[in-house]
């Protein structure tokens, strides 16, 4: 079933694809697959890029600020692994690449939003340091784990 898209009517991103200007048809998924509600992770995401897409008109250069970068790679990350459980699939991911190319510039970005909640940034600290502040009796528990991350950045003196 496709729908005709007024061109002054605004959808929820899910829904509209960015199709060439002639083309106003858009595919539109049944019923049965629409999600109904949101979860908690979910709302805090779509809050996320809203705040960062609201600020969009405030960058001035061409080349995005560091922070702006990061966060929408990092929101790009998060959206497209909210379900993986392998943490080398998560690590694969071309956004935590790229945050991971960013290089030592990333780590106190890293730090603040492990600070804030636990995620799978081990990896990524641990590719741009070379460094390993996790103890193997640790190994599998985030919480210790992120702990330690965050010991290790305030004793190199990041503020988290």
């Amino acid at each position: 079933m496709n729908v005709v898209i007024p061109q002054n009517q605004c959808w929820h991103r899910r829904e509209m694809a960015p199709y060439p200007s002639w083309e106003r048809t858009v595919p539109i998924a049944p019923s049965w697959c629409t999600p109904i509600a949101l979860s908690d992770v979910q709302q805090i995401i779509s809050q996320q890029e809203r705040k960062v897409f609201l600020s969009f008109d405030r960058v001035t250069s061409y080349r995005l600020p560091l922070e702006f970068q990061f966060l929408m790679l990092a929101i790009q990350w998060k959206q497209d692994n909210l379900f993986e459980s392998s943490p080398w699939r998560m690590a694969a991911h071309p956004a935590y690449q790229r945050i991971i190319g960013m290089g030592q510039r990333a780590i106190p970005l890293i730090l603040q939003l492990l600070s804030r909640e636990t995620d799978f940034w081990f990896e990524a600290l641990l590719a741009i340091t070379g460094e390993q502040p996790v103890p193997p009796e640790h190994a599998g528990d985030l919480e210790a784990m992120r702990q330690d991350w965050l010991r290790w950045g305030r004793d190199h003196g990041y503020d988290c």
